[in-house]
């Protein structure tokens, strides 16, 4: 397995920066990039999803360009606009199709949650204007009895069937956790339509599970798990029914120090390798150290990290890197993109610039 790593632009201005920088793959050469601006000076004030793209595989990349697709008409003084976007190649429709959550916003404020629901989105690629149709809303059928159901910063996959597995961090009524669930799709290059819910994780310590990424490998489903306090994961033979959440360890049976930050799988040469962050014993400046992103390849029987193996994906500047995305464009070639996230204030003097890293990985 190597890496490279390349970076392009940036867009901090001492008011704003771009983040969620995330890749979908139309084909080895041909990707498309979402990202959007963050206002520095507030909690998850997002602009709208830009777009650019790039024909040469990578090399070269168009200037990024809002996207109105991921915006809907506002209503009573509220405007709804897509973030936490990841993107996946449809192989049976030969379509990209992009999903995530939809915000409310009113004066530039989130709306608080109790106001107003978040609510799951997806849109589709259009190849022949080269850009997105308007995003819609993902149904969630109301006999799952679900207060939120969000694939927000996930890692989601198409089935061996064609069907979309889309994890999803959920909310319900009465539960003082989140909880995580994947949910089969049908996707007809044009309509999501939810099928299908699996059984429901729980781990009930700080705010619960969250920002949940699914990868098949070698016949087994494998879920990781986003929590305040450790980074989880769990298995399954269906891609529905997952096993209890347990701890991410390296093979030393030492914990994996990450914690309330997401992770994501990619494939490569054969083997299973988990991307994340964590403690490093040098990077306590680094907001909740998520900061080099580090990747080690995963004992699919153990379910542990081959601590030997651990490399850096992605190097450390001051800036947090955790809210990333991992685009696996065939079984043994994956892209790793991700923004120097500008928050908090003063984390450039370490020698960040908002700079947005892109990491191939492939096989030697």
């Amino acid at each position: 397995m190597k890496t490279e790593i390349t970076k392009i632009g940036y867009g901090y201005d001492g008011k704003r920066c771009f983040v969620h920088a995330r890749i979908g793959a139309l084909s080895e050469n041909d990707l498309v990039l979402t990202t959007q601006y963050l206002n520095v000076f507030g909690d998850d004030d997002f602009s709208l999803l830009q777009v650019c793209r790039s024909h040469d595989g990578g090399k070269t990349w168009s200037t990024p360009k809002e996207d109105h697709a991921f915006f809907l008409p506002a209503e009573n003084g509220v405007r709804w606009s897509g973030c936490d976007a990841t993107s996946l190649f449809h192989k049976a429709t030969g379509k990209l199709v992009t999903m995530g959550v939809v915000v409310p916003y009113r004066d530039g404020e989130v709306v608080p949650a109790h106001g107003m629901h978040h609510k799951p989105f997806y849109a589709v690629w259009n190849a022949e204007k080269g850009s997105y149709d308007t995003m819609r809303i993902l149904e969630i059928p109301e006999e799952y009895g679900l207060y939120d159901a969000l694939p927000g910063c996930t890692q989601f996959i198409e089935d061996v069937n064609g069907d979309l597995l889309v994890p999803m961090y959920i909310r319900r009524d009465g539960r003082e956790y989140n909880e995580v669930a994947v949910f089969r799709c049908s996707f007809d290059g044009e309509t999501v339509t939810v099928t299908d819910m699996g059984n429901v994780l729980t781990y009930e310590v700080e705010r619960g599970l969250v920002e949940p990424s699914v990868i098949l490998f070698n016949g087994t489903y494998y879920l990781t798990l986003r929590n305040d306090t450790i980074g989880m994961h769990a298995k399954s033979a269906d891609g529905l029914h997952y096993t209890k959440p347990e701890i991410w360890t390296w093979d030393t049976g030492l914990p994996l120090p990450n914690y309330n930050t997401q992770q994501h799988w990619l494939t490569c040469g054969g083997k299973l390798y988990l991307v994340y962050t964590r403690k490093a014993g040098n990077n306590d400046h680094v907001f909740r150290h998520r900061a080099p992103l580090f990747m080690a390849q995963v004992d699919p029987e153990t379910m542990t990290l081959l601590r030997h193996t651990e490399v850096i994906v992605t190097p450390e500047r001051g800036a947090r890197l955790g809210n990333f995305g991992v685009c696996q464009i065939d079984d043994n070639n994956a892209v790793i993109s991700v923004t120097e996230w500008m928050q908090p204030l003063g984390c450039e003097k370490y020698g960040s610039d908002n700079s947005i890293w892109i990491t191939f990985v492939s096989e030697e």
